[in-house]
């Protein structure tokens, strides 16, 4: 690196008085630590400017001039606030999407990306000074340590030569370059998987490094090597054998047959922390699949926070809180959208016998207690696909499917009668718990209402109630 920093630009600390050479000497450190950032990207990338980080002014560093279009240079000199610059390059030079990369490239976001020290990469399709459109990459750095940078560094390269032999047209479709920009916007590495052959050509890795990969390049490396090392690298234990098979060759192979697009989700244990992770498959031609496939990587943790977050309010909207079944309104809601169907099976109204009195003589806890313990039974005892809904106070209602006939339904009842004479609750001082039941058999393809079969089976409770214990009753 000394080679190549212009140290006319370093500060000699011995023509200073002592007690400033402390200073010059920090100085010289920021330009050296700034230099050595702008040379590390100038290993790859042909111009690079430093802009300003308070008042947004540019510079030009260096430009090779190899795949620099030739009005980019003059451009910087008539826009020297970053700002204007980059509104005029992106209207004049970016292909497609110039409102989302303008958007990527704003000062504010490119803070944002790199203020933690971290590279910055915006990728999208530029036009040439021969009027075509080839791919190209934007990089943002600190030019220096976070918190102590005054500048940053936007760096422009042409990384089309490194692909572009690698995809099946040597011209590229318009199809082709929306399925790359696509997946090189929101996609940290990208692989080109030819499917025939079984080998991998990386396009981009801006994230997690597979050992014994290296940057992008003409390099092949074969697929099974690199997805059972990244999978055992990278993929949270329990999934490992899930994501053995769902990236494997032949499964890859079979999603491209039977469809144009392969996603999936699966967990990454990264210090610690468990992440989530998709990755997408896609055709580069879809009419020519034999012409090799796109394979993204992306982090989604943010989605799938976003989506767990509205599930669990989701939940927590439908639920009855103290017995953690359906409330009255969710329940009643599902049983409607069921019974509009034509679904058949048992709905049945559940009411505790003398429930007023064991509040009345042991306590409110120990009613709850009871409301509990029978809400427990009926999860157990009944699937997951039955509904299952407190309707208030001490009623309860199922609507258990595919039940056609009373027998069945009684022998479910059964149980779940028998598992109430057991409840043991230590404050009932071995008072035995026993329900009174009203059910209704719906028969397949015909229409019901929810009132009217809630009228139905609340009748039956009535009738339950005249006898002592445990006890159904089914409407006629």
């Amino acid at each position: 690196m000394a080679g190549i920093v212009r140290t006319e630009e370093l500060l000699n600390p011995l023509d200073y008085p002592e007690e400033q050479r402390k200073l010059v000497e920090d100085f010289n450190a920021k330009l050296m630590n700034s230099v050595g950032v702008v040379t590390a990207l100038g290993k790859e990338y042909h111009t690079i400017w430093m802009v300003d980080l308070k008042d947004h002014s540019m510079e030009l560093y260096r430009s090779t001039g190899e795949n620099t279009v030739s009005g980019l240079l003059e451009m910087g000199k008539n826009n020297r606030c970053y700002d204007d610059f980059i509104q005029a390059y992106v209207d004049t030079y970016v292909a497609d999407r110039p409102e989302a990369v303008l958007h990527d490239v704003a000062f504010d976001i490119v803070y944002e990306r790199i203020m933690k020290g971290d590279l910055y990469t915006v990728d999208y399709m530029r036009f040439n000074d021969d009027g075509n459109i080839t791919y190209h990459q934007m990089a943002f750095a600190l030019a220096g340590e976070p918190g102590h940078a005054e500048k940053f560094t936007l760096a422009y390269r042409d990384v089309d030569k490194s692909i572009r032999r690698h995809m099946a047209d040597k011209i590229y479709l318009r199809e082709q370059l929306n399925i790359v920009n696509a997946l090189s916007r929101d996609y940290y590495n990208i692989f080109k998987v030819d499917l025939a052959s079984g080998t991998v050509v990386i396009l981009k890795l801006d994230g997690y490094v597979t050992k014994g990969m290296d940057k992008p390049s003409e390099k092949v490396y074969p697929y099974d090597v690199l997805y059972k090392q990244y999978v055992k690298d990278r993929v949270y234990a329990e999934d490992i054998p899930v994501m053995m098979e769902a990236m494997s060759l032949d499964t890859v192979r079979k999603k491209m047959e039977e469809a144009d697009e392969y996603v999936s989700s699966y967990r990454v244990m990264d210090n610690g922390e468990i992440h989530y992770y998709q990755f997408t498959y896609l055709p580069i031609n879809p009419l020519n699949k034999a012409g090799g496939i796109l394979a993204g990587f992306k982090n989604v943790d943010d989605v799938v926070e976003g989506a767990r977050e509205r599930e669990e309010l989701r939940v927590l909207a439908e639920t009855d809180l103290l017995t953690g079944l359906l409330n009255r309104g969710s329940g009643e809601q599902k049983m409607t959208t069921m019974l509009a169907s034509g679904r058949k099976g048992m709905f049945c109204i559940m009411d505790v016998d003398h429930f007023k009195c064991i509040n009345d003589t042991f306590g409110h806890d120990v009613g709850d207690k009871v409301l509990r313990g029978l809400a427990d039974i009926l999860k157990e005892e009944f699937r997951e696909k039955d509904i299952a809904f407190r309707l208030g106070g001490d009623e309860y209602a199922v609507f258990a499917q595919n039940i056609q006939e009373s027998p069945k339904g009684e022998l479910i009842l059964e149980r779940v009668f028998k598992r109430i004479s057991e409840l043991q609750i230590p404050e009932l001082e071995g008072k035995p718990l026993a329900v009174s039941v009203g059910a209704v058999i719906l028969q397949q393809g015909k229409i019901y209402s929810f009132d009217e079969v809630y009228k139905q089976a609340d009748a039956c409770v009535y009738k339950s109630k005249k006898t002592e214990g445990n006890k159904v009753t089914y409407f006629a």
